[in-house]
């Protein structure tokens, strides 16, 4: 397999891993050349960045024809439970239509390729024991886990049948700088309410999501699996489980989140750091469409084969996520006054 020196292809890389996985493997000197639907937004100018529907067959196959990448990192799907949820054919398309399409293409194009497609224990299903192994059933739920299943099991059989040299990683729930997924994912839907311009304003949280048991990683730690997952020879037709920084109900991240963000205001603006923490967070009816109860996955073969422990805690995570949107809103001082505690339902 030719590796280093040789360009790499990012699908969906214009997304939130996508952007963070480009320019750290173009940091590194490498070649990068991201694929995506939108435009490329990220600060570093030695990516190039193609506009391209991943369901689009012969598009992905002009593409890898024309780049030959060494490995391609197959991250484009729909990003949220919520998206696909609301566009079911949509999502479906992307998930699996645009997983055949990219590895027909690699298959063809560059059949000395590694693929590597970015999956999510959510294709397991519910958790009965104490951990997935990668060897626990498959049983996804609902339109996004079933896409993302689907292109699970069509990866492996382009590994095991058809000779590609494949790899998966399947990700626990990702949180870092620059997720705009405001509406939908926990960290950044916390902080957005707590960071709202015009002054704090606490966090929601679905009664029924509050004792849901979840893995939770920072951005940089997937970034360095997949590049370790990408790149390692000992990778090769593998499934491995994300390693997590940490093990948390909703209940006890977002009551961090809080924590954390009121101390990060505390030397600065003590005003909006006490609404914050007054405010808390406010329990609201109902629970997520398709929400699993339980989900923790046993990383001991990424470690044991690869050698891969995540690096960054997540109070660190956490921290760092908190000080880049505090930079990105720059409130001015005062703009917590008047906001009132929040009841806790």
């Amino acid at each position: 397999m030719r590796l280093r020196g040789d360009p790499v292809l990012i699908t969906g890389g214009c997304g939130f891993i996508g952007t963070h996985l480009a320019g750290r493997l173009a940091a590194r000197g490498m070649t990068v050349v991201v694929a995506d639907r939108a435009g490329w937004t990220g600060a570093d100018q030695r990516v190039r960045a193609v506009r391209l529907d991943v369901a689009d067959a012969d598009g992905c196959r002009e593409l890898v024809r024309s780049v030959r990448p060494a490995v391609v990192y197959h991250l484009a799907a729909a990003a949220t439970i919520d998206a696909a949820f609301a566009d079911p054919h949509g999502s479906l398309r992307t998930n699996v239509c645009g997983t055949v399409a990219m590895l027909e293409a690699t298959r063809v194009a560059a059949p000395e390729a590694r693929f590597v497609l970015a999956s999510t224990d959510k294709v397991y299903g519910e958790l009965h024991g104490d951990a997935y192994t990668e060897s626990s059933p498959l049983a996804a739920c609902g339109v996004y886990d079933v896409g993302k299943q689907s292109a699970d099991t069509i990866t492996r059989l382009y590994g095991a049948e058809l000779g590609l040299s494949v790899a998966i990683l399947r990700l626990c729930n990702v949180f870092g700088p620059g997720d705009p997924h405001t509406t939908s994912r926990v960290v950044p839907r916390s902080l957005d309410r707590i960071f709202d311009p015009g002054g704090p304003l606490p966090p929601l949280v679905y009664a029924g999501a509050l004792g849901h048991g979840r893995d939770y990683v920072f951005v940089d730690d997937v970034v360095a699996a997949l590049a370790a997952v990408g790149f390692d020879a000992r990778a090769d037709g593998e499934v491995f489980n994300m390693a997590a920084a940490a093990h948390r109900t909703t209940r006890a991240l977002v009551e961090e989140i809080v924590a954390r963000s009121s101390a990060a205001c505390r030397a600065t603006d003590p005003d909006r750091a006490a609404a914050i923490t007054a405010n808390g967070y406010t329990v609201v009816a109902g629970s997520p469409a398709r929400a699993l109860d339980r989900q923790h996955c046993d990383a001991g073969l990424l470690r044991a084969r690869l050698g891969f422990r995540p690096g960054v805690p997540l109070g660190v995570g956490l921290d760092r996520t908190i000080a880049e949107v505090m930079a990105a809103r720059a409130p001015s001082n005062g703009a917590a006054h008047g906001y009132r505690r929040a009841a806790h339902t």
